[in-house]
C-alpha cells in the first residue's frame, strides 16, 4: 500500500545516524572507555592512547538507521493490510498508539574519519573528523492528521522542527603514562560547516474545520548559517592493572565545547561566501514564511478558476535581521567511567556507564550502561558482543568481528536499536574500520 511505502521511504532517508566512534565500539555497545586503542581512542578517551601502538586510521565508517516509529514487525504489519477494516492485523488507531503521544521523530548523524589524516606516533596524536547531525521531528497532532484528517469544530497544533549542522573536529592529542597511571587529553578546534533550521511558531500554527469551511496558518522560522568555529578539550584517565588484567577509565569529551556561528571563521571565508552570493541565500539572517488559508470549502473548488482567491489563501516570506548577533550552539560533551577485566589475553569483559553533561538535541539528559564481551583467542579474528540499555535509542544489542593480518586491521561491527529483539528493533548500527599498525 501507499502509505506503507512513504513511510519507510521516509525512515530509511533521514534516518542515518553515526553516533559511535569505531565499528568496535559499536561491536561492544560502546562499552570502550578502557578498551579502546589507537587514534580510536580520541573522542572515547585520550589516556588509551598511553598503551596504544603507533597507527594510522584509513577507512572508519559507521553509521546507524534509526526511528521511534517502524520495526520490522510494524512494516510486515503494514504490508498489504487495510488500516480501516477493523479486523486487520494492524488498524489506524493501533498504528497511531505506537508512538504513545510522542512527536514522530527521524534522526541523522554522520562521523566520517578522513583518510590517512588520523594518525598516531610515540608522541601525539592528530585527528581529523566531520561529523554531521539532523532532525526531523513532526508533532503528535501533525501525525494524527495525516492518518485520520481534520477533527471537526477543534483546532489543532500543528507542530515540527527541522534541524541540522556539520561539524568538522581538527584534534591534538597528548599523554602522560605513570607506570600504569595514564592521563590524556584532546584539544579540538571545532569547524562548523553549515547549520539549518526551520521551525513551525507554535503559537501561530493550527488547524480549524467548520461547517464553513477550513481555516490554517502555519509560520515557519528558518535560519542558515554557512560557516562558524569554536572549541572543545577532552580529557581521560586509565589506571591499568596490568598484572592483574584490570582497567578503570574515566574521560569526558568536549568539555566547553561551543561553536559560534558568524562570518568570522575559515569556512565561510573560503566557501560559505561564494555559495551565499551565487546561490542568493538568505544566510545569517531570519527567514519567515507565512501561509494562511481562510474559510476554504468545496464552492471555492468549483468556480472553474485555475487558482485560489487571493481572499482565501495568503502566502508570503520576508527577511529580518537576526536577534543575536552570534549564534552558539554547544558540541555535545558526554561524561563517561568504566572498568573492565582480561584474563589471560583470550577474554575481555567491560562495563561502562556515560551520560550527557550539557543541552543539545542529540541525546536526552540519561545514563546509558553497557556491557562488552570480546573474544581473542584467535588471534587475527576476534569475537564481539555487547548490549546497552538507557532510553529506547540506547536500547541494544551489539556484536562484531575482525580480520587482523599482520600490521593491518579491518574491523566490522553492527547492533540493532529499540529492543533486543530484531524483528522489535526500530532500527541498527553498522560500521567498518580499517588502520595499519606498527
Amino acid at each position: 500500500m501507499k502509505l506503507r511505502n512513504y513511510i519507510l521511504t521516509l525512515v530509511f532517508f533521514f534516518s542515518i545516524i553515526f553516533p559511535q566512534e569505531s565499528a568496535r565500539e559499536i561491536s561492544l555497545g560502546g562499552s570502550v572507555v578502557t578498551l579502546s586503542r589507537g587514534v580510536f581512542s580520541v573522542g572515547i578517551n585520550p589516556a588509551n592512547l598511553a598503551f596504544s601502538k603507533e597507527n594510522i586510521t584509513l577507512i572508519n565508517s559507521n553509521f546507524t538507521l534509526y526511528n521511534n516509529l517502524i520495526s520490522l514487525k510494524v512494516y510486515n504489519d503494514l504490508n498489504g493490510v487495510n488500516l480501516e477494516d477493523n479486523n486487520s492485523q494492524i488498524t489506524k488507531n493501533e498504528f497511531f498508539e505506537i508512538l504513545n503521544g510522542n512527536s514522530f521523530k527521524l534522526y541523522n548523524f554522520i562521523n566520517a574519519s578522513l583518510p590517512g589524516l588520523n594518525y598516531l606516533n610515540s608522541k601525539y596524536a592528530l585527528t581529523t573528523k566531520i561529523k554531521q547531525f539532523s532532525k526531523i521531528d513532526f508533532g503528535n497532532e501533525f501525525f494524527e492528521i495525516f492518518l485520520f484528517g481534520n477533527k471537526w469544530q477543534e483546532e489543532i497544533d500543528i507542530n515540527f522542527k527541522i534541524s541540522s549542522q556539520a561539524v568538522a573536529e581538527y584534534g591534538y592529542s597528548s599523554w602522560l603514562n605513570l607506570e600504569g597511571l595514564a592521563l590524556g587529553y584532546t584539544l579540538k578546534y571545532l569547524q562548523g560547516l553549515y547549520l539549518y533550521e526551520l521551525t513551525a511558531l507554535e503559537k501561530d500554527n493550527y488547524l480549524y474545520t467548520d461547517s464553513t469551511g477550513l481555516d490554517m496558518n502555519i509560520t515557519t522560522k528558518e535560519e542558515i548559517y554557512l560557516g562558524g568555529s569554536g572549541f572543545g578539550i577532552d580529557i581521560g584517565i586509565n589506571l591499568n592493572e596490568l598484572s592483574r588484567g584490570y582497567s578503570v577509565g574515566l574521560s569526558i569529551t568536549n568539555i566547553l565545547g561551543y561553536i559560534n556561528w558568524d562570518k568570522n571563521n575559515l569556512n565561510y571565508l573560503f566557501f560559505g561566501k561564494n555559495t551565499f552570493k551565487k546561490q542568493n541565500i538568505n544566510a545569517y539572517k531570519t527567514k519567515v514564511n507565512i501561509l494562511s488559508i481562510n474559510n476554504f470549502n468545496a464552492s471555492d473548488l468549483m468556480t472553474g478558476s485555475t487558482g485560489i482567491a487571493d481572499s482565501i489563501l495568503f502566502d508570503t516570506s520576508y527577511v529580518e535581521p537576526l536577534e543575536y548577533s552570534v549564534r552558539k550552539t554547544d558540541h555535545p560533551s558526554i561524561l563517561r567511567f568504566g572498568i573492565s577485566k582480561n584474563f589471560e589475553k583470550k577474554i575481555n569483559i567491560a562495563y561502562e556507564s556515560r551520560t550527557k553533561l550539557n543541552h543539545t538535541d542529540l541525546n536526552d539528559y540519561i545514563w546509558i550502561h553497557s556491557l562488552g564481551l570480546e573474544i581473542l583467542k584467535w588471534k587475527n579474528i576476534p569475537i564481539r558482543l555487547g548490549i546497552s540499555s538507557g532510553n529506547k535509542f540506547n536500547h541494544r544489542f551489539s556484536f562484531g568481528s575482525g580480520l587482523y593480518i599482520n600490521n593491518i586491521r579491518f574491523d566490522i561491527g553492527a547492533s540493532w536499536i529499540g529492543s533486543r529483539q530484531l524483528y522489535h528493533a526500530n532500527g541498527f548500527d553498522f560500521g567498518i574500520s580499517l588502520s595499519i599498525n606498527n
